[in-house]
């Protein structure tokens, strides 16, 4: 397996000097939000192929993977003018995927809390950016991949499914896995039955799995903590991982930094 973290989480720096300092603290896997982690880059518009080129020959020269390019946007958003930009802004880093020498394009479903009511209307609004950003991705042969969140337009495991049959893509279509973003006070108790639907639905289609725990609270909010001090069992994730996905990137999410080589050592038992 290979064992990173959010890049940005160690604040921003030169490509070169970045790919190090993540080389330095133990990992070799990286999810990389440019305009956050890389200094020189103020947003996803415009990047130089210099710019990308130095990106990936420095994550190369390091042995960093970059497992996945971040350009996190409201795909649901009921403003047609957002969603727009939204989809053409994810599109556009599928351009810069190859030449980066990225994995895949990630992103989140939505950009907001949700009530029930307003993830149900704009679940079909979604559906279509992910229709028409997985069209581009196998147009140039990148890869698109979504991360569900509970409080988002996608996150539950039956949303999952079905957006999964509706794109039919899975060489263009990933998804990545953050159990704690769809953990919530309810269900938390029931995790023996909650994660074994989860990847039975990823399949054979992972991008990655991010690492984090925390403790719920029943008025929603969490409280992050170190890996293994929290509510978060990874007993069925960890025999999943090793039976199916043996070579996943596992992904320190919000690194707590006075924490992250005790969390790195966590990740490693995984």
């Amino acid at each position: 397996m290979k064992y990173g973290c959010r890049a940005h989480d160690y604040g921003c720096f030169t490509a070169q000097e970045l790919a190090r300092t993540l080389a330095d603290r133990g990992y070799n896997a990286a999810q990389l939000a440019m305009p956050k982690a890389i200094r020189g880059i103020a947003d996803m518009n415009g990047i130089s192929p210099e710019q990308l080129e130095e990106i990936r020959t420095a994550f190369a020269a390091a042995d960093v993977e970059i497992t996945v390019l971040s350009c996190y946007r409201d795909l649901s958003s009921p403003d047609d003018g957002t969603r727009t930009a939204a989809v053409a802004d994810v599109c556009r880093a599928l351009h810069y995927q190859k030449a980066a020498g990225a994995k895949q394009v990630g992103s989140e479903s939505s950009c907001r809390f949700l009530s029930e009511e307003q993830k149900a209307a704009e679940l079909p609004l979604l559906t279509d950016s992910i229709l028409r950003i997985v069209e581009q991705a196998a147009k140039i042969d990148a890869c698109f991949a979504l991360e569900p969140v509970f409080v988002h337009a996608l996150g539950t495991v039956e949303k999952l499914r079905t957006l999964k049959e509706t794109v039919g893509d899975g060489a263009h279509f990933h998804v990545i896995f953050d159990p704690v973003n769809v953990l919530t006070a309810e269900n938390v108790d029931n995790q023996e039955v909650l994660w074994p639907a989860w990847c039975e639905v990823i399949g054979k289609d992972l991008a990655a799995v991010h690492v984090k725990d925390a403790k719920l609270f029943k008025d929603g909010t969490r409280c992050p903590t170190p890996l293994g001090e929290g509510q978060m069992d990874y007993t069925y994730l960890r025999t999943w991982l090793h039976e199916k996905h043996p070579t996943a990137a596992l992904l320190r999410d919000e690194v707590i930094l006075p924490a992250a080589q005790a969390d790195l050592a966590y990740m490693r038992t995984l």
